[in-house]
């Protein structure tokens, strides 16, 4: 069976300017794959690699003379980042080469190592979900002498390398946009002998709960709870009226809303009671758009949902822990992070979005940078990077941390007017669960 990979023929434009530079070059394949089928949304030329010992900034990055000159970890690092701003259900589908030989007439060990160098880099951070579901890379490969493709899909895990076939349509590929804001509001406790554990382990901690909780959930499509095996298309499917259709026109998608509906816990036979030294609160939400492939069935399009707020959580994370000056160790205080917030940006002439982090205090110019450098696209309007989450208002939270000190004291000193409400509360209660059985014994009879 030959792999197939498709992709619109608007891309052929972007080689033909990758060409234009007169040089080797590298750059990720970045779509779907469905069926042994991939579809490519977009093509990122890996940036030059900068030397950093330039007084002055950055010098010029290092030009490839040859395919051996390229640096495995830069490109392996550089699918990384650009994962981070992948929607769920998209991934690093391989690799792409511009040069002036044919290459691939058979593949080198060097690009093997480049295959598997990215392989590894992805797998190593779970929660990113970077590499495709199957075990095959693809390479793609232009020749700026005779204009001509080449494809090759390479299993990493055998070693074996069969052709494959790579089309651009004229005709734009169909997507089927899902839409979702998971809200967060769980507080964690922290055992007391875990209290002086860094920041990071604990976040480490709870993104493996997050995940077991998202895995465990409902997912609502339209409000409904849908049949697993039945495809987005089949419930996604929004029909136009035939006096309103003119001639020619196909059956269009309307965007699906997802709901998540969460366990409320464990068994209750499993609770325990225990000591707890601290606690971290989780709030907030995740904006999710995701574009999948019409034909994916609904238990597919949940995983994908599920990974996208995995992986943009991470990279929150992740982003934020680099950015602390000092590691936060367990002190008897109280501290508010505020994790980067999500914008989206539409790729060049389609609907499909990719995510940018911005940091408060940052805006559109700081996304146009970091989306040229790790995409290789320019935005020229700020109107373009769409701030779907907004920045948070931490002020509450600031006065809570204040004020959680003496609310402490307040609590272990309880005055006689606490415990006479405290008892009235207790009869009250226990009066309306007597009356409640008293009801229900009466309608038994």
């Amino acid at each position: 069976m030959v792999r197939s990979a498709v992709a619109d023929d608007r891309l052929l434009l972007y080689f033909n300017n990758v060409a234009k530079q007169n040089t080797y070059s590298v750059g990720l394949i970045l779509g779907q794959s469905l069926s042994g089928k991939d579809y490519v949304i977009h093509f990122a030329k890996t940036p030059p690699v900068h030397s950093q010992d330039a007084k002055d900034g950055p010098s010029p990055g290092h030009r490839i003379k040859s395919i051996n000159d390229i640096d495995e970890d830069w490109v392996a690092d550089h699918a990384r980042q650009a994962t981070r701003m992948l929607p769920g259900g998209m991934h690093v589908l391989g690799v792409f080469f511009v040069g002036p030989d044919d290459v691939l007439n058979f593949v080198s060990p060097k690009i093997r190592g480049i295959l598997s160098r990215v392989h590894k880099h992805l797998a190593a951070q779970k929660y990113l979900f970077g590499n495709p579901p199957n075990n095959e890379e693809l390479v793609l490969y232009y020749c700026v002498t005779t204009q001509q493709f080449s494809c090759k899909s390479v299993e990493l895990a055998t070693g074996s390398v069969r052709p494959a076939e790579f089309k651009f349509l004229t005709s734009p590929m169909k997507w089927a946009q899902i839409n979702c804001k998971y809200q967060m509001d769980q507080v964690y406790h922290i055992n007391e002998n875990e209290s002086d554990w860094p920041l990071k382990k604990h976040m480490g901690i709870i993104l493996d709960m997050m995940n077991k909780n998202l895995k465990s959930s409902v997912y609502l499509f339209d409000g409904e709870l849908k049949d697993g095996d039945e495809s987005v298309e089949s419930i996604g499917k929004k029909k136009i009226p035939r006096s309103n259709k003119t001639s020619g026109q196909e059956d269009h998608l309307k965007p699906l809303q997802v709901c998540i509906l969460q366990p409320c816990g464990d068994d209750q036979n499993s609770f325990q009671i225990s000591e707890s030294g601290n606690q971290i609160r989780i709030f907030g939400h995740v904006v999710s758009k995701l574009w999948l492939n019409p034909k994916i069935s609904i238990n597919v399009a949940s995983e994908a949902v599920m990974q996208d707020i995995m992986r943009s959580l991470t990279t929150r994370l992740e982003m934020h822990w680099d950015s602390l000056t000092e590691e936060e160790h367990g002190e008897d205080m109280n501290s508010v992070h505020e994790p980067p917030r999500r914008v989206l940006i539409s790729l060049p002439n389609t609907n499909i979005a990719i995510s940018d982090y911005l940091f408060p205090g940052e805006g559109p110019h700081d996304a146009k940078i970091s989306l040229e450098e790790m995409l290789d696209i320019k935005i020229h309007n700020d109107a373009d990077v769409v701030d779907a989450e907004g920045q948070a208002d931490l002020s509450e939270y600031y006065n809570e941390s204040m004020e959680s000190e003496s609310e402490e004291v307040i609590a272990k000193k309880p005055t006689e007017d606490n415990r006479t409400l405290h008892f009235i509360g207790l009869g009250v209660a226990l009066l309306v669960l007597i009356t409640s059985l008293v009801i229900h014994f009466i309608q038994e009879i």
